[in-house]
């Protein structure tokens, strides 16, 4: 099967990632894949991790802006040659969604829902764009998880043709993957305990909260975070807020790495902040990485722990402090979560959701 999988750019982010390994596994399975990213951007990690996986990586154009509604005449001639698009993100889900339309809908358009919330929802005029384009140009849409579902149907109950498939991992990879010492990634001593947090610092992750439960923490408790560029407006602000809590030598930024199982396993725990969620493939990645995973008690997130991991309320730092103070300190506390975590992350092995994938796409094929 000929696929093209089209998204915004590629940024290292939650849908990046998981279009690594879908469009890897795809690839290793016979099918002729093509990823073509509408927007150019100088970190190459993921161009490069999807180009070691045999797929082929094309750019739309450097000369037109993301948001420029010409993306949709220069996208054309790129459906005519495969057998499904598969669309991630917004504004690709627009472009896309009007090219099939002004060609007579020839092409079987697939388009991923990544996420439970999006501020085009609450806005009366794009909801109605959305709904529009959701029900007369894509064949399928599909939600990252049950939650995600759930949450679509709400706001576009008129949308019939629409499914969920988990989002899926490599569980084998984090958890075979070599640790570093805590002294060659952080420059700390091996006895510290070490929070780590893998996403893009977007107002909505709220890597704030952590920082926060790290100043009233004692010394040997260390946040990594890993995701974005040094010069991102959003990380800034979280290094600001470190430097007024005095706790700037105990919160790393390891920005953008290829490394991140590595990482993961040298970690101690594995935190998820966030204010909403879709079904985070960062979550995942650490639990597969046999880490405690400690998390937002928010949709997209909830309902992954599932007692799995521990959950915390929205921006309540002290409430987290004393889950990673327990952690820390009491050792089977520890051992049994890592235990549940590692059972709950197979469950969301990246084979199991290829298999789901491919069956919709072979749907789309006999109409």
């Amino acid at each position: 099967m000929k696929i093209l999988h089209v998204i915004d750019s590629l940024s290292m982010g939650g849908a990046e990632n998981l279009l690594i390994g879908l469009a890897g596994v795809q690839k290793k399975r016979g099918n002729a894949v093509t990823v073509l990213a509408l927007q150019s951007i100088k970190d190459k990690v993921v161009t490069i991790k999807l180009e070691e996986s045999g797929i082929n990586v094309e750019l739309l154009s450097q000369r037109i802006g993301l948001h420029n509604p010409l993306q949709i005449f220069l996208l054309i001639p790129w459906l005519r040659k495969y057998d499904v698009i598969h669309v991630h993100l917004f504004p690709a889900l627009y472009w896309v969604g009007f090219a099939n339309l002004l060609t007579g809908k020839r092409s079987k358009l697939v388009y991923t829902e990544h996420s439970t919330k999006n501020r085009r929802r609450s806005h009366p005029v794009l909801r109605r764009v959305d709904d529009f384009v959701y029900k007369h140009c894509y064949n399928k849409i599909i939600a990252c998880a049950d939650k995600a579902l759930e949450t679509f149907q709400q706001v576009y109950p008129g949308v019939e043709h629409v499914c969920a498939i988990n989002n899926g991992v490599d569980t084998k990879k984090y958890w075979e993957a070599e640790p570093y010492t805590k002294e060659e990634l952080l420059g700390i001593p091996e006895d510290s305990f070490v929070v780590t947090m893998v996403a893009r610092f977007m107002f909505m992750k709220r890597q704030d909260t952590i920082v926060e439960a790290i100043s009233k923490l004692p010394e040997k408790f260390h946040a990594c975070f890993v995701g974005s560029e040094p010069t991102d407006g959003g990380l800034l602000k979280v290094k600001k807020l470190a430097e007024e809590l005095n706790v700037s030598d105990r919160v790393h930024f390891l920005y953008i790495r290829p490394d991140v199982p590595r990482i993961l396993k040298t970690s101690d725990v594995v935190m998820m902040s966030s204010e909403h969620e879709g079904l985070s493939l960062s979550s995942i990645e650490g639990m597969a990485a046999g880490k405690p995973f400690v998390a937002t008690d928010v949709n997209g997130l909830r309902e992954v722990v599932k007692g799995a991991g521990e959950l915390f309320e929205l921006y309540n730092s002290d409430q987290l402090t004393e889950i990673l103070a327990k952690l820390e300190s009491d050792k089977a506390y520890y051992e049994d979560m890592v235990g549940r975590c590692r059972k709950r992350a197979d469950e969301f092995d990246i084979q199991r959701m290829v298999d789901q994938y491919m069956e919709e796409y072979n749907k789309l094929m006999t109409l």
